[in-house]
């Protein structure tokens, strides 16, 4: 049987990474703040939306790139996410997967709206947890 101390540690990783995937989420929404919104990836981040034909990126740079792009086109940007599972959780990588309806209106065109599942793989780095590895399929056929 695990430690007080060990289990207490558990509970407080999982409250750490919905805290950390809610905020990133917040901050995306939000769509004014890039560095805030990278500080939740590490350095060599993957960010993979292919599944739902949007861009595949590798390592911050390509985020920022990304997420310049993606601040600059939607006018609102909003994720309600849901069902917030952890897969698997060791001392310092973590595995998660989560629901969302995603929206936005882009300053040109349509309301964009798509249900996705997430995936997603954490690693712990200088004692906080980041986003190794953002990917998603979509829930519902793409329009």
């Amino acid at each position: 049987m695990s430690t007080l101390e060990e289990r207490i540690k558990i509970i407080e990783d999982r409250q750490e990474l919905q805290q950390l995937f809610s905020s990133y989420l917040v901050a995306l929404d939000d769509l004014s703040d890039i560095e805030l919104t990278l500080s939740f990836f590490t350095q060599d981040a993957v960010f993979d939306l292919s599944a739902m034909a949007y861009t595949s990126c590798h390592g911050i740079d390509a985020l920022r790139e990304f997420f310049t792009g993606v601040f600059s086109n939607l006018t609102h940007s909003a994720h309600f996410a849901t069902n917030f599972k952890i897969k698997s959780l060791e001392e310092n990588s973590a595995s998660a997967q989560s629901h969302a309806i995603v929206m936005g209106p882009p300053a040109e065109g349509e309301l964009v709206m798509v249900y996705v599942q997430y995936h997603l793989e954490f690693k712990r780095v200088d004692c906080s947890w980041r986003i190794q590895l953002f990917s998603g399929e979509p829930l519902m056929p793409l329009e």
